[in-house]
């Protein structure tokens, strides 16, 4: 088994499933009887134990021996190292690995071998009465190349607002500002600049020493989901839609606070900077927080215990309720037809309702039929405490009143998501840094404002095109 540790303790629990698996295949061979063994590749799920390796495991001890089916989990890694493998295997690749049976994967990476014919349609053994039990966007986020389900949803994650519970309620108790206002990326604008004002009084002997309020994990994502809000397309045949007003718009909202201190410009998950209490709010896929921390250390050395709450998506004021589709879909590779079926009752046993359930608590994802779907806030309310309270709300109100965008299949999707995020980096930590200096140079804030970001958006748009 090839593990990949991923923010956390996961290769840890990655061994120990793969040691029940071991154990499992030893109750196998008691049976007498040699089961079509298939092999599968996924992303990490969960901080502290790996889902899809733990019902993988289940599977093996039930239905999986009932029928002579046994999987086996060989490469658990993250997003990018799949893509990597994946694209070896698809270009022949001398030194290439071993292709999966099957693998939980992005649409990106398994599109190279869905155009070589290598990947099987789930159209082929599911009727339709049985795919009308799923959720319809997360069916159709599956219909990747020529109108034809190749990305079978087996836990999908969207993207919402983490929120530091304990910092906010200190700030909106001391300024009156409205949970409401967060709703939208205008007001969480707004609210940002607010709470830097607010952290900067603090140290009234210290000037420009305010906090940073909130940051993007994605902001490719952002734009995705905002011109979806905006009920416009984000791509056009030549790349980003660029001539559109909405990609102005959503520049100008993640540029200027980043230039004026309000929000981070980093280069990683906004957890990482949560932990040291220099951020109090981050968009987020659903899957993040599971790794919240339950305690903030602050520079100071102090630390106190706090709580989180994940809110849902901002929306551009005066656009539709929309959000990312997040998380890899169920693929299949081409092989025999005995090893496809066997393959298929996995998908079937794990995307359940009774078993989908157990397979996405505790991970952030949504379950993806539309019976786990309405059963998930009730069964999953009780008992549930901190982030995971509100997060039961939070998908609730989502799977009711937003729309779940995919991402795009398109071939040079990634390059378009690099090229995107570095500009608004340097563009950005460009004018940061101009601005900066304006003021240590005794300029006003709003004069410093106007000579930092005159030309940005310019570079910006060339870096993109």
């Amino acid at each position: 088994m090839v593990l990949f540790r991923s923010r956390g303790g996961l290769a840890i629990a990655a061994l120990c499933a793969a040691a029940a698996l071991a154990l499992g295949f030893l109750c196998w061979r008691s049976t007498g009887r040699d089961p079509i063994v298939l092999t599968i590749w996924h992303n990490p799920t969960g901080h502290v134990e790996d889902a899809l390796t733990v019902a993988v495991d289940r599977f093996n001890r039930s239905t999986g021996r009932k029928h002579g089916v046994a999987i086996l989990v060989t490469n658990i890694a993250k997003a990018e190292i799949i893509h990597e493998n994946l694209t070896s295997i698809a270009e022949d690749a001398p030194g290439a690995p071993e292709p999966p049976d099957i693998v939980v994967a992005y649409p990106k990476s398994v599109l190279p071998l869905i155009e070589k014919g290598r990947v099987v349609p789930f159209d082929d053994y599911f009727s339709q009465e049985e795919l009308a039990r799923y959720v319809p966007s997360f069916i159709e986020a599956g219909r990747i190349h020529d109108g034809k389900l190749y990305s079978f949803p087996i836990g999908r994650g969207s993207e919402g607002l983490i929120l530091n519970r304990t910092l906010w309620n200190r700030f909106a108790q001391d300024t009156g500002v409205q949970l409401s206002e967060l709703g939208t990326l205008e007001g969480l604008f707004h609210a940002a600049e607010r709470y830097y004002r607010w952290t900067d009084d603090k140290t009234p002997n210290v000037q420009r020493d305010g906090a940073m309020f909130f940051m993007v994990d994605n902001p490719f994502n952002l734009l995705q989901a905002a011109f979806a809000q905006m009920g416009e397309a984000p791509f056009t045949d030549e790349g980003l839609n660029t001539e559109s007003p909405t990609y102005r718009r959503v520049f100008q909202l993640l540029f200027e606070p980043r230039v004026r201190g309000y929000s981070a410009i980093y280069k990683g998950y906004g957890t990482d900077l949560a932990k040291t209490g220099l951020l109090l709010c981050w968009t987020s896929a659903t899957a993040g927080i599971t790794f919240v921390p339950d305690r903030v250390t602050y520079r100071d050395n102090t630390s106190e215990p706090v709580s989180f709450d994940i809110l849902p998506f901002p929306v551009l004021e005066g656009g539709k309720k929309a959000a990312i589709l997040r998380s890899g879909g169920f693929t299949l590779l081409r092989s025999t037809p005995d090893r496809e079926a066997a393959a298929v009752l996995f998908l079937k046993w794990l995307t359940s309702p009774d078993e989908n359930l157990r397979y996405v608590y505790g991970t952030g994802y949504l379950p993806v039929t539309r019976q786990a779907a309405e059963r998930a806030e009730a069964e999953w309310r009780e008992g549930a405490c901190g982030i995971w309270k509100s997060y039961i709300k939070t998908i609730g109100v989502m799977q009711r009143e937003y729309a779940f965008v995919p991402q795009s299949p398109l071939p040079n999707y990634g390059e378009l998501e690099i090229r995107y995020e570095r500009a608004l980096w340097d563009v950005a930590s460009e004018s940061r840094q101009r601005y900066r200096d304006a003021l240590d140079a005794g300029m006003s804030e709003e004069d410093a404002w106007n000579m930092a970001s005159r030309g940005a958006y310019e570079q910006f748009l060339d870096r993109t095109r």
